[in-house]
This record gives structure tokens, C-alpha cells and sequence, in this order.
């Protein structure tokens, strides 16, 4: 039964306030030289002298109060100064136990270490960094932070949240994946999305999409206003702009320095085979459910280009979600090779992590994950009311901190437990859903596919 003209209309003018709605909560911030870039105004070495997204990023991101985010280099001024007034058994674990969270998130190479052992600042390689990341340098070189520069580690990280649904695993990923990485290190970052729930929504102003070149998509914004219609908007209703690319190598010569990037998954895995060694089956070549391989497979692919292929070796952090999903425990040999995938990721993740590539992985349960993959991750972030790994657990090495110890954090939301082996630190983020009014999801879908799907 068709609908009246006057339930037509009403429908026109929630889908309308809703596009407004989004247009105004994710108006981009275009003045940056990774937007000038990808809007195609100028060469990459002509915009040398424009500011980028990590420069200003954090300053949109305000409490109710409209206090907005220090700083990080400020934060780490406050933590050694404190500790000269008081006394550095005093001060605040992050600064007494600086391998369990400042290691984990400021990235530096041999380079840059030399000369900042050598208080040699000057050096191009310090003194033409952004202004955000040259003051987080300058404090490491001070004296009195020789303690700190001393645990800094060169290459990538690996940082592994985990909690159960709810507690608060997104929210730190959009701060310290997307705000702190581009600020502190002027990390390019690539956000691996899922289909059915864009999470990293708060940097969307900030964001380029990757889409995979030729396929046909759909993407709907789902109030939880039930007063409101699902809409179909495009990707820049939400997203500051887009690229398209061929394969995951492709992706990695149009990605930049200091870039953050959601990337959708390609559905037919172009290049992912002949990456991985492994099995990748799209719907439309499948015989059978079971032969259809995951979309979440594609990260594989990934992990293997920026590891291997040597396209793009700026510091980069990739996010997984679901990541028990991604690499399970016990996985099979399965007509989409996953255990060949499993087995192969920390391989690729070792070594992407000598050509500064960092992984940002979320998950509920550590358990369920792959022995091999828990082996390879070093920092670990446990949230409130969420048990700790149990140290017999194999792969996971010694664990520091009991549930006790994390439930004292359960106040309120955005605060954690960050550890490796012996050390560990409390650390508290800002909300970063407060800049925007939005509440729902944006989903996007890929017809084609889900009507091989249904033929099968």
C-alpha cells in the first residue's frame, strides 16, 4: 500500500532535519594541509607550510563546561612539574612508570633519539617537526625527564583494549587513536570500519573515506529518534571527503603523513590473495555460505601492504574492532584459509612494527584471541569492571594489576588501566561525543553483494 502524501511529506522533512542535523555536527575542518591536499589544491611538498589535522584536531574537542582538551605537551609539562615540587616518588605513575603509556603512544625513531640524547634540538630532524610534536620532543629532551627518554623504544606500538560491551573501548580509541596519535606523532591514520556501525564518528570531520574503486554502496544514517526516518545520505554528509583505491597496496600510495582515514572494505578483495598467500572468495564467486569469505578479512591484507611493500613508511596506526573476531583462538583451516590469516598476523605485525607501524586493537575478551597474536602485543588496556587477563592465560605473559586495582577507576566513565609486564598507570580521556548532537548510526551497505548473498 503506497502512503499518503501527506506521510510522504512528513517523511521528507525528518529525512531533511536530519540531513541538517548531520551537516552541522560534522561541518569539515577543510583549512588543513591534509584537506587542501586531497581536495586536490596544491602538490604535497607545495602545502610544507600549512598546518595539519594533529595541529588543531584536539582543540575541538571540549567538556561541558566548553573546556577544551589540553595540549598533550602540557600535560606532560604539569606531570614534571608536580614531580619538582613534591618529589618523583610522588608524581603521577605515568610519569614515574613512562614505559607503561608514554613508551606505548610517542613514537620516535633512532634518529630522533640520538639527537634529543644530545639535546641537539636545533637539528632539522627535532626543529621542522609540527609545533604540536617538536614541544612533546623538547620536553623529552630536559633533563629532567631522562628517565622518561630512556624507556623510548624506536618503531611502532601495539596497544590492545579490552572490556566488555559499553565500557568504554571506542571512546579511547577516538581519543588517543585519532586525537593524540595525528598531535603527538603526526600519525597517519587508518581506522578499518565495519559496515553495520561507523565507530569513529567523533573524527569524521576530520576523516578521508577510502572506498574501494567501482562498487556500488549505500549509506543511511538511523536516528535513535524514533520520530525520525532512517535517511540515506552520502559519505560527505558525514566524512570531510573521499578517495577510491584499487587494492591495498593502492591505498598505501594515496594515504599522507598525518592523514586519518576510514577505510571501507572492498567486497571482492582485489589484491588480497596474492598479499596474504591465503584464500579470498567474494559472494558472486561462491558456491556456498560457508565459502564466502568475511569482510573483516581485508585488515589481513593490510597488515601485509604497510609490512611488506614499502609504499608508505610514515608512522601509522591501524584500528581493528572486533578483533576476537578477527583473529580467533583455535581458528580452522577453513575454505577462507583462516587459519594461514591468523597465524600470518603477527608475523606482518612484527615486522610492520620495525617500519613504524602501530596497531590499535579492540576487543571483549583477550581469551578468545589467538595465543600467538596475545604473544606479540606488548601494552594492554583493561577498563573498569572488567576482569584482567588471568596470567596463566597463554601468550599473555605477566600481569600486573588485579580487578581491584582497575575497579578504582569505575567512578566514572573514560578513565583505564594501561600495563605491561611490571609496570602499569591509570589514564583518563575526555568524551569525545560531546562536540556533536547526532545520536544513532550511519551504516553503509553494498546491494550487490548481500544479493549474491541472498542467491546463495
Amino acid at each position: 500500500m503506497s502512503k499518503s502524501f501527506s506521510s510522504r511529506q512528513k517523511e521528507q522533512r525528518g529525512e531533511a532535519e536530519v540531513l541538517e542535523q548531520l551537516r552541522e555536527d560534522f561541518a569539515p575542518w577543510e583549512k588543513s594541509r591534509q584537506a587542501r591536499y586531497h581536495a586536490g589544491e596544491k602538490s604535497w611538498g607545495r602545502l610544507g607550510q600549512v598546518r595539519n589535522d594533529g595541529e588543531r584536531i584536539y582543540q575541538d574537542f571540549e567538556d561541558d563546561d566548553g573546556n577544551t582538551l589540553d595540549p598533550f605537551h602540557k600535560k606532560l609539562e604539569s606531570l614534571s612539574r608536580a614531580a619538582r615540587i613534591s618529589s618523583i616518588e610522588d608524581a603521577h605513575p605515568v610519569y614515574r612508570y613512562p614505559s607503561a603509556y608514554l613508551d606505548a603512544i610517542i613514537h620516535v625513531d633512532d634518529a630522533e633519539l640520538w639527537a634529543l640524547e644530545e639535546e641537539r634540538l636545533d637539528d632539522d630532524i627535532i626543529a621542522e617537526q609540527p609545533a604540536t610534536r617538536r614541544k612533546v620532543l623538547e620536553w623529552l629532551a630536559k633533563p629532567e625527564n631522562e628517565h622518561v627518554l630512556a624507556t623510548m623504544g624506536d618503531g611502532g606500538t601495539d596497544i590492545w583494549a579490552h572490556s566488555k560491551p559499553g565500557g568504554g573501548k571506542t571512546s579511547f580509541a577516538n581519543v588517543i587513536g585519532g586525537i593524540r596519535m595525528t598531535e603527538i606523532n603526526n600519525e597517519t591514520l587508518l581506522w578499518m570500519l565495519t559496515l553495520d556501525e561507523l565507530e569513529c564518528l567523533p573524527l569524521a570531520p576530520y576523516m578521508t573515506v577510502a572506498v574501494p574503486e567501482g562498487i556500488e554502496y549505500e549509506v543511511h544514517a538511523k536516528p535513535r529518534n524514533p520520530t525520525l526516518p532512517t535517511t540515506e545520505i552520502s559519505l560527505t554528509d558525514v566524512f570531510r571527503d573521499t578517495i577510491t583505491y584499487r587494492t591495498p597496496r593502492d591505498l598505501m600510495t594515496k594515504v599522507v603523513p598525518g592523514g586519518l582515514y576510514a577505510v571501507l572494505p572492498d567486497p571482492l578483495f582485489r589484491g588480497c590473495e596474492k598479499l596474504t598467500m591465503a584464500t579470498y572468495t567474494p559472494a558472486r564467486d561462491a558456491e556456498t555460505p560457508a565459502e564466502v569469505t568475511p569482510l573483516r578479512d581485508v585488515n589481513f591484507a593490510f597488515m601485509e601492504t604497510r609490512a611488506k611493500d614499502d609504499e608508505f613508511l610514515h608512522p601509522t596506526t591501524i584500528v581493528h574492532d572486533e578483533f576476537s573476531d578477527l583473529v580467533p583462538l583455535n581458528p580452522e583451516a577453513d575454505e577462507n584459509d583462516q587459519n594461514r590469516k591468523v597465524k600470518g598476523y603477527p608475523v606482518s605485525q612484527g615486522k610492520g612494527r620495525k617500519k613504524n607501524l602501530s596497531t590499535l586493537t579492540l576487543s571483549h575478551s583477550v581469551s578468545r584471541v589467538d595465543e600467538g597474536v596475545r604473544e606479540k602485543t606488548r601494552w594492554f588496556v583493561t577498563m573498569p569492571k572488567t576482569p584482567p587477563p588471568n596470567p596463566s592465560l597463554s601468550g599473555i605473559g605477566n600481569v600486573p594489576i588485579d580487578k581491584n586495582y582497575v575497579n578504582r577507576f569505575a567512578d566514572r566513565t573514560g578513565r583505564a588501566v594501561i600495563w605491561r609486564d611490571q609496570n602499569y598507570t591509570p589514564i583518563e580521556w575526555p568524551n569525545p561525543y560531546r562536540n556533536y548532537d547526532f545520536r544513532g548510526e550511519i551504516s553503509v551497505r553494498y546491494p550487490r553483494r548481500e544479493e549474491a548473498l541472498d542467491a546463495l
